[in-house]
Order: C-alpha cells, then structure tokens, then sequence
C-alpha cells in the first residue's frame, strides 16, 4: 500500500519513510513485533489526513 502511494505521487519517499516511523510506532502502542498492514494503512491515513488539513 506504502509502495502505490509512492509509485502514484501521493507520498514522496521522505513521506514514505515517515509512514514506516509510525507504523512502527503504532505496533509497539499495540505491543506487535512488528508493523502489520493495519498499522501501516493507520499510518497513511494520518500522513494523509494531515496534509489535506
């Protein structure tokens, strides 16, 4: 999903980078080893929200 974003222009790669940071953040909040999709889509949705603001 992070890789569309990117191929289609709506997420730059520092974007993209920052996404992943979240994703992160967000799985260790939940205790998961590692960011799933759920994580990953939460993350975009926010990169995303914010820049419509």
């Amino acid at each position: 999903m992070l890789d569309r974003a990117l191929e289609s222009g709506t997420l730059t790669m520092r974007g993209y980078d920052r996404c992943l940071r979240v994703g992160w953040t967000l799985a260790d909040l939940q205790e998961s080893d590692a960011p799933g999709p759920e994580h990953l889509l939460r993350a975009l949705a926010l990169r995303t929200s914010a820049a419509a603001a």
